[in-house]
Parts: structure tokens; C-alpha cells; sequence
């Protein structure tokens, strides 16, 4: 804080420095990690900043009547799709989880925040997409099928002749008949940083595009996922800083919480209800907030997708080395979610 109450402008090697010492934003704020007026003592595993207690379970809803509401037997089967056009793209339709939360502007709207289909009616992302928004924005709209932001309907084309060899629908876009952040969604430490959209009629969800991902459900929704590469995927801030128009993916390796935990220790704490995924290049970004990290699992006998994250927050810079993105477990939040749906 010294540092902040020089005179304006700040010398070049101050901002230098606190450029190194950023380890993540909230919203547009950034974070700042600094040193200890004294060095603590040296353990030989990094303090963990927990909540709860490390080994607690999630509510297993095995056998809750209202999973009835999740349509378990079509979710998390990857689109027929297959050809990758190239890096980190994703062929049309590869992901039909896939959504766009819109804010409504005075210019138009405005596609901020990530989101996943789970059901017909509902979509899951994150609380802070959700309230606490800037009063320039007004939650309005989600938007399913989606690929290329620039395109009326994405085509896939030969790309040695350049024709169209098939077409997708038309996105659709929905309005916002109800949204609900978890009630105790803290904004100051970042935590139950997930929320549902209920939208205003329901979507065709037994298409090749727009597709539900599967929740996790018994011993996958407290399963370790430490040294796992997952999944993540959307249309946030590229590397250059710029969002892309395609829908991209990337893997991810999850990083021990305890790791993660003596990252954060600064800034905010990190809980057993967070899993902490990257920290190299081609991470999620800040546009990415309230998308899916998800993985294939076993579900009834079948290897689908499931969700076992809501990207939540991390460095700005996407990729900062060993500064992992944080994201909000599902698993932890599936008795919230079950309780939240109607048909």
C-alpha cells in the first residue's frame, strides 16, 4: 500500500511491480498479492486456506426424485461434429452445452459471460455474471447453437474447394425469465460463485446443436480430480487480449488445492467447494467466466461429458505461469441446483 500512495504518475518500476504481483481480477478490479512484513514459517506442505473441513463430502443426490428434471438419458454426448478446423477451434456443434449469457446496453446487446445447458429451461454459470453488474448492463439474454459470433448460421466448407458441405440451424436466443445466484454468493472472497438462468420457454435440447452436458451425480461429485486435464471452452479473451468470434477449447490440468490455496492466500481463500485448473498457456479467461469445465465420465454405462466446474475467476492475463484459473465445483452445489429447478 506504500507503494500506491506515491505522487501520480506512479514511477515505471513501481507499476512494473505491481503488474508482477497481480494474481487475479474481480470483475475489472485487479488483484494484488504482496509480501509479508515478515516471513512466515517454513512448513513442508503450503498452507491451505479452507472453509471447510478438507474432508468433507458433498450431498450425494443419488436417488433424488428431481434429477427426473435433468434429462440424464440424452446429456453429454459430444455433436456429431468431428473435423477440428485448427489450434484450439471447435468444429460446429462439437460442444452443444454451449451458451452465451447477453446483457442488454444502450448500444445493443452485449455478450459477456459463458454458460452451460443442463435442462430444457435452465442454464448454469456464474453468480457474479448474474448480480453486482454494472449499472450499464442488464441481464436479457441467453443464446444456445452458437459458433461463429460474426455469422447468421455457421457452415462448415471444404477447405480445399471452398463450398459449404452442411449448414447449422440458426442460433436461438432466449429471454431471462428468472435468474438465481446462490444466496450466499460473497463477492468480496469470491465464494459459491455460481448461479442458474430460467429461460422464458423451453429449448429443443434433442438436437445435434444445442445439447444438455450431465451433471455429476454420487461418487463423481466429490472426485479427486488433481494431476486430471480437463476441458474448457468459450468465447472469452484470446491470449492477445481480444475475445474470439469462435467458440475455442483448451485443456487444463487441475493443481493440488492446497497449491492453489497458498496462491490465493492473499487475495482471497480458497475451499474444498473450488477446484483450481491451469496455469500455462492456453488457459480460460476472463470472458470465459460462468462456462463449463467439464471431463468425460462414466454415466449410466455410457462415456459422456460432465460439468465439474463454473469458470469463476483467475489472472487476467490467460496463461500467467503458475497462477491457475479457480472455479466453483459443482459437485458441492448439486442439492442447490436440484432445489432450484422446476419443470
Amino acid at each position: 500500500m506504500t507503494l500506491l500512495r506515491q505522487p501520480r504518475p506512479l514511477p515505471p518500476d513501481v507499476v512494473d511491480f505491481l503488474r508482477r504481483s497481480q494474481c487475479g481480477f474481480v470483475g475489472s478490479n485487479p488483484l494484488v498479492c504482496c509480501e509479508l512484513s515478515s516471513r512466515p514459517t517454513i512448513t513442508t506442505e503450503p498452507p491451505v486456506v479452507l472453509s471447510e473441513k478438507l474432508g468433507e463430502p458433498p450431498k450425494d443426490v443419488t436417488g433424488d426424485f428431481r434429477l427426473s428434471f435433468l434429462p440424464r438419458r440424452i446429456c453429454g454426448k459430444k455433436g456429431t461434429a468431428n473435423r477440428i478446423i485448427g489450434g484450439n477451434k471447435t468444429a460446429i456443434g462439437e460442444y452443444p452445452w454451449m451458451a452465451l449469457v447477453g446483457y442488454s446496453t444502450s448500444t445493443g446487446t452485449v455478450f459477456r459471460c459463458g454458460a452451460s445447458v443442463i435442462s430444457s429451461r435452465y442454464v448454469l454459470t456464474a453468480a457474479h455474471c448474474l448480480i453486482n453488474l454494472p449499472q450499464s448492463l442488464k441481464l436479457s439474454t441467453v443464446r444456445l447453437g452458437e459458433h461463429d459470433l460474426t455469422v447468421a448460421v455457421d457452415c462448415e466448407t471444404d477447405p480445399e474447394l471452398g463450398t459449404v458441405i452442411s449448414c447449422a440451424p440458426p442460433p436461438q436466443d432466449y429471454a431471462v425469465e428468472r435468474s438465481l445466484p446462490h444466496p450466499q454468493f460473497d463477492r468480496k472472497k469470491l465464494a459459491n460463485d455460481i448461479g442458474l438462468i430460467r429461460l422464458s420457454r423451453a429449448a429443443d435440447v434433442s438436437t445435434e446443436f444445442i445439447r444438455p452436458i450431465c451433471l455429476p451425480v454420487g461418487e463423481t461429485q466429490g472426485l479427486s480430480m488433481e494431476g486430471k486435464k480437463m476441458k474448457v471452452a468459450g468465447w472469452g479473451a484470446t491470449e492477445s487480449g481480444t475475445s474470439s468470434d469462435d467458440l475455442l477449447q483448451t485443456n487444463v490440468p487441475v493443481v493440488p488445492l492446497s497449491r492453489c490455496a497458498s496462491i490465493y492466500q492473499a487475495a482471497v481463500p480458497i475451499t474444498v467447494r473450488q477446484l483450481c485448473a491451469g496455469g500455462k498457456v492456453g488457459d480460460s479467461c476472463s470472458g470465459d467466466s460462468g462456462g463449463p469445465l467439464f471431463q468425460q465420465g462414466d454415466v449410466d454405462d455410457e462415456t459422456r461429458f460432465i460439468q465439474f466446474g463454473v469458470v469463476s475467476f483467475g489472472p487476467k492475463r490467460c496463461g500467467t505461469p503458475d497462477k491457475p484459473g479457480v472455479y466453483t465445483r459443482v459437485g458441492y452445489y448439486m442439492d442447490w441446483i436440484l432445489d432450484n429447478l422446476h419443470p
